[in-house]
């Protein structure tokens, strides 16, 4: 899974044509469908007419960049039925407030996490106490343009940051050893407490990788059209040879990863 800092932003490539053809911009989401339909992209020549790449037609969102077969895969405004509409409706998500069937307010969305099909999985809520915690989308009623409603109490929502405790001004004790006044008193960690960290932040995690590994597992077995050397030159892959795991290791050390992409037959 992908937050939206981790897209808005990234270069997109054409793979047939082997260059950049746009940024991401921005999203345009369905409130219905709860996810991202389309990406605008800026490719360049904005004042003509707004591009978009549906999200049916990416290859690939990977750590560096988002990938399409063809520069043909970015399309107008007027080819996709009902996008006027939604880009008019301009429903972020980001900065709304959470709301509950029976009225109270929860918080405010501060990122969306998104699957590889840009359907929303999970919001990221500041919450009023200033925690933060991630509400699945199962229990999101309606996505509007002001606030995110969701049902009461159902599902409990995962903390995945907690709001910092207010230090004591005066002296503290931790057991039989004094602390300085305003001096933070740290909770030890123990087994039980790094292991319900780490359970936390599974829902954003625990597919945290399906992008780069789809990204991976379309360039396997490719044959590379060119040599591919990191700066230092040393040789990564050689014209003709073989992707493998091992060349997708070097190059994205090397920070050749998306000059790599850009050159598979």
């Amino acid at each position: 899974m992908k937050k939206s800092v981790d897209i808005i932003g990234l270069p997109v490539f054409s793979i047939s044509q082997g260059k950049e053809i746009g940024k991401v911009r921005r999203f345009v989401i369905d409130p219905g469908q709860g996810a991202v339909i389309a990406l605008v992209i800026d490719d360049g020549k904005w004042y003509l007419a707004a591009k978009l790449l549906p999200m049916s037609a990416v290859t690939a969102i990977g750590e560096f960049a988002v990938t399409v077969d063809s520069v043909d895969s970015l399309v107008e405004v007027k080819e996709i039925p009902d996008v006027e509409r939604l880009i008019e409706a301009d429903i972020d998500v980001i900065g709304t407030r959470v709301l509950t069937k029976s009225g109270r307010i929860r918080g405010k969305v501060n990122e969306i996490i998104l699957d590889e099909s840009g359907k929303i999985n999970f919001c990221e809520v500041e919450e009023n106490e200033g925690d933060i915690s991630q509400i699945p989308a199962d229990i999101v009623v309606t996505y509007g343009k002001e606030v995110l409603v969701i049902t009461d109490g159902e599902v409990s929502p995962v903390i995945v940051k907690e709001k910092p405790p207010v230090q004591d001004k005066t002296a503290a004790s931790v057991g039989n050893v004094q602390q300085a006044p305003g001096a933070t008193v740290s909770k030890p960690v123990t087994e039980e407490t790094s292991v319900s960290s780490a359970n936390q932040n599974e829902p954003a995690d625990e597919s945290n990788k399906k992008f780069d590994d789809r990204h991976r597992k379309y360039l396997l077995g490719k044959k590379a059209s060119r040599r591919i050397e990191t700066d230092n030159g040393m040789v990564i892959v050689d014209q003709g040879g073989e992707i493998t795991e091992e060349v997708l290791q070097k190059a994205k050390l090397a920070g050749k990863f998306v000059e790599l992409s850009m050159n598979i037959q």
